[in-house]
């Protein structure tokens, strides 16, 4: 890796109208930095190379963690992940997106990352999209015309490609409350490297009907074994309106593992996917009971 970064120019707005003027002027030729912990690994390797470089992580105000039980939670493209896994609000409301933060990269990059950069950088094995997506989560984006919000489950096209225009910056996550009698957890297994790279990532919401018997809503989200986060559908459509047990939870599994579609090591991930959404599924059914 090279350890010299390409000369580029650099702006520090003081706020979002600021920032997003300057998005405004220079387009693709800009990157925004907020941690940093992905951009400037990039840029040393010259994955990607800017001319220009805006750094947000000092606006004011972008590092909310907001909850109310009418609108759910709001979340601050500027919040950390340290931030959002130690926080009481998301742990005890949304504990699979709190597990999630406190799997990303080492201590040091949960310290620094932000999730609004989580999910800009748009990986196929980020850890945060999972959750976020059977969370049914939607983005705030703002430009010089406004702004418009945009399901999570729209915002991801290819890898490392996103919905986000070029003149547009992620201001906040939105995520609505949990239906009644439900739960959630985020299971990995992760590909032995520098960072614990995830290799497998399983998010799973399930809730259960009046009379705790029938699953009246599933939601499965998978990473890293796809060119882009995704929801296991046909897998859902096994479990849902149907009574939970360990045969119809098997085959669940497995059609969510036919319906990856893996880059490498297409085989262990399929298999590991298997396993980890049969443990979540089976975990999360045990805790609404």
């Amino acid at each position: 890796m090279s350890r010299l970064l390409k000369p580029f120019g650099y702006f520090e707005p003081d706020t979002v109208e600021e920032a997003i003027g300057l998005l405004s002027t220079h387009g693709d030729k800009a990157k925004v930095l907020a941690g940093g912990t992905d951009l400037i690994i990039s840029m040393k390797r010259r994955e990607i190379l800017p001319e220009k470089v805006i750094y947000i992580k000092a606006i004011p105000g972008l590092d909310y963690i907001e909850y109310d039980q009418e609108s759910g939670l709001r979340i601050g493209a500027l919040a950390t992940h340290s931030a959002i896994a130690d926080s009481p609000i998301v742990r005890d409301n949304f504990g699979l997106l709190a597990t999630a933060c406190g799997k990303v990269g080492t201590p040091q990059v949960r310290n620094a990352g932000t999730i609004g950069g989580n999910i800009c950088k748009a990986g196929p094995s980020q850890d945060t999209p999972p959750s976020l997506l059977v969370l049914n989560a939607r983005l705030k984006l703002v430009s010089l015309d406004g702004e418009r919000i945009i399901p999570i489950d729209q915002f991801f096209i290819a890898p490392f490609q996103t919905a986000l225009n070029p003149a547009e910056l992620i201001t906040e996550i939105q995520i609505p409350p949990l239906p009644p009698r439900s739960a959630g957890c985020y299971k990995w297994t992760t590909k032995i490297v520098n960072v614990d790279e995830t290799l497998v990532g399983v998010a799973v919401l399930i809730a259960l009907d009046s009379n705790n018997s029938v699953c009246s809503e599933i939601k499965i989200g998978l990473c890293s074994v796809a060119p882009t986060p995704m929801r296991a559908r046909r897998a859902e459509e096994v479990l849902l309106d149907k009574k939970l047990d360990g045969i119809i939870i098997e085959q669940a599994a497995k059609v969510a593992a036919e319906e990856t579609m893996p880059r490498s090591r297409a085989d262990y991930r399929r298999k590991m996917t298997e396993v980890l959404v049969r443990e979540a599924v089976e975990e999360v059914w045990q805790k609404i009971k």
